[in-house]
């Protein structure tokens, strides 16, 4: 008769405490609204040269590194000559401007992706380059 009267005691104290820590942690960490724009639709991720995967081919050949700043600092970087090394690495201007418009989508879609502005520069840039 003891038993499930302590079992019931400690599983009402371990919700509540299990409560107050989700509470607390909605308090620290607040939900923040989306900045996606659900009027807009997202493209599909455009090819790569020989099907490569994204990483390999944004930060190993066009070389736009990671987050706003690598994209930002490739973008005010970028000369004719690594636009000539694009081209020996199958990179078509085509697939460059697919990238761009779906960076230049993203930036309209998602206003919290930081990066995406600066990647869709980078793309024009290499077009105007090519």
């Amino acid at each position: 008769m003891l038993k499930p009267v302590i079992f019931g005691a400690l599983l009402l104290a371990s919700s509540a405490s299990l409560f107050a820590e989700v509470s607390l942690s909605e308090k620290i960490r607040p939900q923040t609204p989306s900045l996606v724009n659900p009027n807009i639709q997202r493209l599909g991720i455009p090819p790569t040269p020989n099907d490569i995967p994204l990483p390999a081919f944004g930060q190993g050949i066009i070389g736009w590194g990671t987050g706003p700043d690598g994209a930002e600092n490739r973008l005010n970087n970028i000369t004719k000559e690594d636009v000539a090394k694009l081209k020996t690495q199958d990179v078509t201007l085509e697939m460059v401007q697919t990238w761009q418009k779906f960076y230049e989508n993203e930036t309209q879609r998602n206003a919290g992706n930081p990066t995406a502005p600066f990647r869709a520069q980078l793309m024009k840039k290499i077009a105007e380059l090519w």
